[in-house]
């Protein structure tokens, strides 16, 4: 294998096939010295409209003849229009920060909800909360969010002001935690630490990258209240939830709750270039400004004119062709196939929701769960369908315009592969 000057990893640090996609269209990509193959995880969770859609390519040449670059300490006609449909899209009466990247994004965030509070006199409310199966970025102090341990950087030394609670699911017995157990949970959390101390908790409505763990319903309304009683800034987390992947245009509206702050990233532009951003309600802003402290964090590709161009156009194309009553569509028909194989002997669970879902496995006959998923995995790809496997779970999260043809194919191949593979193992 010729030697390449990319230095290239997966998420855990291990090294990784060498994959060149030479080019992609729709769903699909094509990679050297193999077939073509669909994208069933966007990429990372990103690919919301497929490769080459002309009109997210159209919008970005004309951003691109029109306006270059702009800095991040002006304004532009996209930025300006941009940060106006997210706020209505959020609900409004939001103030939209740009940055870079999910870990930008949740960074920024956690420096809002600090200096909010600092600006308002409780000097000793840093501590921030999260999940312990949470992916919130693995840069600056994004890490320190990040509660999931296969994503922690090795030689981030443990810090006092980050703790980690547990999700929603029993680590032990694989079953979900009651509403009255995960209140519970906080609540003792909280009396240990002190509310004086606790400046903000990030959650994300589903934990995909931590093992797609969906919470019983009523979870978000419930952390909503905890925070509202111990004045807790509640920090929404949609990198990879919002823009449709649920079913809704963020996945935090399914329960009807108003976040003080949500990061974004990931599908804002369906991947057609770097861009995301922090919601923050217009009252945290306004105590900000009134007490004039400053966040002085300028990122200068933030808010670029080309990539808020495309978010524009992404935006306007998922509402225009209802793309979000399709993902519930595709939900029904993902859950009632995937149901097929829920009796598999090497099936632990299946979990998810809109289009994020997860096949779990289990250790068997001598093989471990990863072994599993890993060989699934490679099967799949083998057939065409690119999955996600890490942990013992394969993971999925296609593209919102997915047809039926490929939703039909894309479920075809994952059954196959989990079929055959279970029927290899039984046999020894």
């Amino acid at each position: 294998m010729k030697q390449r000057s990319q230095w290239v990893e997966d998420f855990e640090g291990n090294n990784v096939p060498e994959t060149v996609v030479s080019s992609g269209c729709g769903g699909w990509v094509n990679i050297e010295g193999k077939e073509r193959a669909y994208e069933a995880v966007s990429g990372h969770s990103c690919l919301n409209l497929g490769h080459g859609h002309a009109e997210l390519v159209d919008a970005a040449a004309a951003s691109l003849s029109n306006l270059s670059y702009c800095s991040p300490e002006h304004l532009s006609p996209s930025s300006i229009a941009l940060s106006e449909r997210l706020s209505t899209l959020l609900g409004g009466n939001y103030m939209i920060k740009y940055s870079l990247s999910g870990s930008s994004s949740n960074e920024m965030a956690l420096s809002i909800a600090r200096r909010r509070w600092q600006a308002l006199g409780h000097l000793n409310k840093t501590v921030c909360i999260s999940l312990d199966r949470s992916y919130h970025g693995n840069l600056g102090q994004a890490q320190y969010i990040t509660g999931f341990e296969a994503f922690r950087v090795e030689g981030r030394p443990d810090n006092a002001d980050f703790v980690h609670i547990s999700s929603a699911r029993n680590a032990k017995t694989d079953e979900l935690f009651s509403l009255a157990e995960i209140q519970k949970q906080i609540e003792t959390t909280v009396d240990a630490i002190g509310s004086e101390r606790i400046a903000c908790l990030f959650v994300e409505p589903v934990n995909f990258a931590g093992g797609v763990i969906v919470p019983p319903k009523g979870y978000l309304k419930l952390l909503r209240k905890l925070c509202d009683q111990y004045e807790i800034t509640l920090i929404v987390d949609e990198v990879i939830t919002g823009f449709g992947r649920s079913g809704t245009w963020f996945a935090f509206q399914q329960e009807d709750i108003r976040p003080d702050m949500v990061t974004l990233g990931k599908g804002i532009t369906a991947g057609y270039f770097p861009l995301a951003a922090v919601a923050v309600d217009k009252a945290i802003y306004d105590d900000l400004q009134q007490h004039q402290v400053p966040l002085k964090m300028v990122i200068t590709m933030a808010g670029h004119p080309v990539g808020c161009s495309i978010a524009l156009k992404a935006i306007e194309i998922v509402e225009r062709d209802n793309l979000c009553s399709q993902v519930t569509l595709n939900e029904a028909v993902i859950r009632s196939t995937f149901n097929l194989i829920a009796d598999a002997p090497i099936i632990g669970d299946i979990r998810g929701f809109g289009h994020m879902w997860g096949l779990e496995f289990c250790d068997f006959n001598g093989h471990s769960s990863a072994t599993i998923a890993a060989k699934v995995a490679q099967e799949c790809e083998h057939n065409g369908c690119i999955v996600a496997a890490a942990d013992g779970i394969i993971r999925i999260n296609p593209p919102l315009n997915m047809s039926q043809d490929e939703c039909d194919n894309m479920l075809q191949v994952m059954i196959n592969a989990v079929n055959n593979a279970a029927s290899q193992l039984v046999a020894g």
